[in-house]
Parts: structure tokens; C-alpha cells; sequence
């Protein structure tokens, strides 16, 4: 069920669950203990107004959410908050230099099921936990996986299971710094002796490109707290047992982008 046919499926299915008595009865315990969720009436109208609040008020939302992800229609309800940025990680795979073609991917494997599989073990990961940005904490350690999975399967031409471990994969000297990177990012999350959240910051800013004022102004940080949180999770990656070679490259493409970081 390619061409983004899996999303369209998921969001047929959440009309249905999503204001169903079953989710209403269930969101309502959810509500007795979280205020974030007191003035709405099902995990339906909670997902509907965090399109429409601050990142901050819906993160507190989908925080909610996530602490009762434990139970199947919690962990639905976090899988269709991000549905959205899923169906954009999902379209990257035909994007980016060393990627998998489009066709190389589906002749193994639909892609999107993929994508969707890894969100739902990651949102099963953090079930009953807290992080500041749980959308951010869910979709870019989804993408972090896949992205491994193809930068490995195009250096090999093959397809490899995401169900493998992402920590065997061996970054090679002829990889480039950006994907080296990538991969010791990952590895050391799987090991972990790195953060979910100091990854997604190193990730962010080293390898997709951002810089840390784009990446401050998304979280509603200050630049000078979020560059001093990436100098603190360099230094843990490297004591993790990752060697940089200079230059790192902060950005993927642009003129200027090194100065930026």
C-alpha cells in the first residue's frame, strides 16, 4: 500500500476510532488525571486542537497522550498526532543523494508500512514517559532508523530489515561525514550512552541541515541553550567512541552553512 495509500487508510480508520464511545469512555479516565485533557471530550477533538494550539500547549497534549500510550487507543492516538510528519519522512525516500530508489524499497517491502512500524515501536518505547517535544522525540527517532536502513541498503543494494538492530551497522571510512554521523547517532542511542533529545538536537543541526537558530526558533528556546546543549551531546558522542573528520558538515547544502552552525 504505497503512494501515501497506508496514511489515507489511517486517517479513515481515526474518524472512526477517534470519537468512538470506546475512545470517549478511555479518554475520560485519561482526563481524571491529566489537566491537559480536561476541557476536550475524546482523543478525536484532543488531536484536532493541537493542529490549531502553540507547539508548546500541543506538546502538552500529545505528552498526555503518551503517558497512556501503554494502552492500544493511546498509542493510536500518538501514532495519528504524527501520521502528518510521518507521510513527510515517508517522502523522502526518493529524495537525497545515496538514498534507495523508490523502486529498489517497494520490490522488498512497502516503504510507508515501514515508516509506520518504526513510529509504533518508538511511541511503545516511550509509553509512559515525558519528553519536552513528544512529536520530535518520536519522528526524528523514526527517521534516524530509517535513514540508517538506507543509507545501508544503498551502499549495498540490498534490502535489510528495520527489524535489525540499528547499532550493527558500521559506518565505513567511504561514507560521507554526514552519514557517518548520522550512523554513530544512532548507534549510540541503540547503546545508549546518548540521549534521545541530544541526538535529535546533533541530528537536526549536523545532518538534515538545520541551523541552531531555525532550530531554537521551532522549540521556543534560546539559541545560546540549545548550542550549549549540542556542545554537551558532541562531547558525550565522542566519548561514545566516535572520531570526527573534519569538517563536520553542519548543513547538507548551501554557501555559508558551516559558519551558520
Amino acid at each position: 500500500m504505497g503512494d501515501g495509500r497506508l496514511f489515507e487508510a489511517l486517517d479513515a480508520e481515526w474518524a472512526v476510532v477517534g470519537a468512538s464511545p470506546q475512545a470517549r469512555n478511555a479518554f475520560e479516565r485519561w482526563a481524571m488525571v491529566e489537566p491537559a485533557l480536561a476541557s476536550m471530550a475524546s482523543p478525536a477533538e484532543a488531536l484536532r486542537w493541537c493542529r490549531a494550539a502553540t507547539p508548546a500547549a500541543a506538546a502538552a497534549v500529545l505528552g498526555a497522550l503518551l503517558r497512556h500510550a501503554g494502552e492500544p487507543l493511546g498509542a493510536r492516538a500518538v501514532l495519528q498526532a504524527v501520521v502528518p510528519a510521518l507521510r513527510t519522512l515517508a517522502a523522502r525516500r526518493v529524495g537525497g543523494p545515496r538514498q534507495l530508489t523508490r523502486h529498489t524499497w517497494e520490490a522488498a517491502d512497502d516503504f510507508d508500512a515501514d515508516v509506520v512500524e518504526v513510529a509504533l515501536r518508538r511511541i511503545a518505547a516511550l509509553a509512559g514517559t515525558s519528553p519536552t517535544w513528544p512529536a520530535q522525540a518520536i519522528c526524528e527517532s523514526t527517521w534516524m532508523t530509517v535513514r540508517a536502513a538506507l543509507v545501508r541498503s544503498s551502499r549495498w543494494g540490498t534490502f535489510e530489515s528495520l527489524d535489525d538492530d540499528v547499532a550493527d551497522v558500521v559506518a565505513s571510512p567511504a561514507r560521507s561525514g554526514a552519514e557517518a554521523l548520522a550512523l554513530a547517532v544512532v548507534d549510540a542511542v541503540q547503546a545508549q550512552r546518548l540521549a534521545v533529545d541530544d541526538a535529535r538536537v546533533i541530528y537536526a543541526t549536523r545532518v538534515l541541515g538545520h541551523t541552531p537558530a531555525e532550530l531554537a526558533s521551532a522549540e521556543g528556546r534560546k539559541v545560546r541553550a540549545l548550542r550549549a546543549q549540542r556542545v554537551r551531546a558532541e562531547r558525550r558522542l565522542v566519548d561514545a567512541g566516535w572520531a570526527p573528520r573534519p569538517p563536520v558538515p553542519c548543513r547538507l547544502a548551501g554557501a555559508g552553512a558551516a559558519a551558520e552552525g
